[in-house]
Parts: structure tokens; sequence; C-alpha cells
């Protein structure tokens, strides 16, 4: 009775320590709903009219927006959740000398809208804008 006691607890020690083996790293699993893809749209300030079009592209796991690459901000890891038939995005996107801006979007089927929240400390006075952009799948040819 005492062996089989020890054979259930080795065999349990073993699969606890080998379930990391079988586990999904979640930025992996995040990453397969949107890579490959990118919208080309409208873009403007919040409450006021389209000021020009943007494309927004999602691969390898990095965010980018085609018209904030030209102003400085880099493209960064994205996040994703999926509900339903939507994939739920945010990512941030750096820049050096312009603060960041944080993107927050919906895509169902092939339509993406999003948020972007520019923000920039200044010792003078700060940057703080609130964006939308709104556009379809685009196969980038």
């Amino acid at each position: 009775m005492l062996r089989f006691a020890r054979w259930i607890s080795i065999s349990i020690l073993l699969v606890l320590v080998n379930l990391d083996a079988f586990a999904v790293d979640p930025s992996a699993a995040n990453q397969i709903g949107l890579d490959g893809l990118q919208f080309k749209g409208k873009t403007g300030e919040q409450g006021k009219e389209e000021h020009h079009e943007d494309t927004i592209v999602f691969e390898n796991g990095q965010f980018r927006s085609l018209d904030c690459e030209s102003w400085g901000f880099g493209s960064a890891p994205y996040s994703v959740r999926k509900d339903g038939d939507s994939y739920h995005f945010k990512a941030a996107l750096p820049s050096s000398d312009r603060g960041t801006l944080e993107w927050h979007g919906t895509i169902t089927g092939d339509v993406a809208t999003a948020t972007f929240h520019w923000f920039h400390e200044r010792w003078y006075w700060n940057i703080d804008r609130q964006y939308w952009f709104e556009g379809t799948r685009y196969s980038g040819q």
C-alpha cells in the first residue's frame, strides 16, 4: 500500500511539473487571430470629421499604424481578446519625442473601428487628444 501511495505521489508530481510543457503561451495565443491582417480607412480627431487616411497592420505580434510611423511612433506588441465574432485589441505605440499613442479597437468581420489617445507630457503644456479610426480589411496590394 505504501509503495502504491508513493507511486501515485510521484506520478502527480511529474504531471504537475510537466504541465508547463503543455501550456499555451498567452501572448502567442493572442496573436493567432490578427497577425497578417491590415485595415485601411479614415481617421480624425474625436468629435470631428475625417482628417486623413491610415492603414493599421498586425504582423509578428506587433501593431503598426503606417500614418503614425511617419510622425515617429514605432510598432508595439498588441494584445487581443476574442468575444464571439469580434476581436478586441490594444497597443501602446511609443515615440522617443512625441509621447505615446494608446490604441483600443474592435475588429468584426472585415471592419475595424478604434480609438487612440495621444498623450505627451511637456514642461510647458501637455498634449492630450483622442482620435478615431474606421477601416476595412485591406490586402496591401
